[in-house]
This record gives structure tokens, C-alpha cells and sequence, in this order.
């Protein structure tokens, strides 16, 4: 169960999201047109609109490109998507300059090695569950589950509950649906 610092939780306002292996199982089934298959989780999602319900800024940030990862961010109303982007702690920076934050009130979640710089360098760094052996001997918080299987919902918990949030959230979500 992922914990975090009442104080550092309540100074999170943006939280970046790897794709592959993060908002994804690590699997990408391709046809044999071409086509990508990413598995998401229902969980996740949910997860951001809370987070978003909350006041913190959502984006995805990736090494590749996918135009299925556009149409999930477009599904959750998230508008900061960052597709070919390997120097990610320098699109970190650059957000936290647009929001007028620090590193520290973001809350970053990878699993690989392009990840690890954000992961250290950010307030609140989360590896998932089934990141590579690097980031998990470097990054000290580690979710229960795997990429794509529920990993989001459990930062997204950890932050709000600290924060003292997530019975409103919750409340407010289950009476919108």
C-alpha cells in the first residue's frame, strides 16, 4: 500500500503519466494491418477523473507515438498528451513552468529507464509494480499492481486520502453517475 506525506500530497497539482507498461499492461498486440491493441484499465480511468475532481492537473507522457493513447486521453479529458518525447524530465520541467509549479508538487508514475530521472527528481515518483529491476532499486515507492491493471488508482488514493479528499471525491463521483 503506497503512502505518502500529508504535507507533499497536499502540494501535488500535476500528475504525469508514462503510457506503455504504466497506463498499459507492457503488452501492445499489433495486427497484421499495422494496427495497435493497448490494454487500459477501467480503474485508471477513474482514477484520473478523481484526480482531475480534485484539482490536479493530469498528463501522459510516452517515448512513442500511438494514436490510441490521443483517443484515451480525449475519453478522460486529459489535453496534456506528450507522444515522442525520451528526454521526459525535460517535458517535466517545461510543464511545471506553464502550471507555475514546482518539481515537487508533481507526482510522476514509470516503469522504465527513460523514467527514472522524473521519477527521482519529482515530489511524489511511483514505480509500478512491474517496472524493470533499475527503476525498482532506485525508486523507493512501488505500487501493488502492474502497469495497466490499477496502478494509477492506487497513487490517485494514496494522494487524495492524504490529502483528506477522497470521501468527497468519491461521494461527488457516485452522485454524478
Amino acid at each position: 500500500m503506497l503512502s505518502i506525506d500529508p504535507a507533499l500530497a497536499s502540494g501535488i497539482r500535476l500528475l504525469v503519466l508514462d503510457v506503455d507498461g504504466v497506463l498499459t499492461t507492457s503488452h501492445l498486440i499489433l495486427g497484421k494491418d499495422g494496427e495497435e491493441i493497448k490494454f487500459f484499465s477501467v480503474k485508471d480511468g477513474i482514477a484520473i477523473k478523481f484526480a482531475q475532481h480534485a484539482g490536479i492537473e493530469v498528463a501522459f507522457l510516452s517515448a512513442r507515438r500511438s494514436v490510441i493513447v490521443e483517443r484515451r486521453a480525449e475519453m478522460l479529458g486529459v489535453t496534456r498528451v506528450h507522444q515522442g518525447i525520451h528526454a521526459k524530465l525535460d517535458r517535466v520541467r517545461e510543464m511545471t513552468r506553464e502550471l507555475g509549479i514546482e518539481l515537487e508538487n508533481v507526482a510522476y508514475v514509470g516503469d522504465d529507464l527513460v523514467d527514472i530521472e522524473p521519477l527521482e527528481a519529482v515530489g511524489f515518483g511511483v514505480a509500478v509494480a512491474d517496472s524493470c529491476s533499475d527503476v525498482l532499486a532506485r525508486i523507493p515507492n512501488v505500487a501493488d499492481a502492474k502497469g495497466g491493471t490499477g496502478a494509477i488508482r492506487e497513487v490517485v488514493e494514496a494522494v487524495l486520502k492524504a490529502r483528506g479528499d477522497w470521501d468527497e471525491v468519491v461521494r461527488d463521483y457516485i452522485a454524478r453517475a
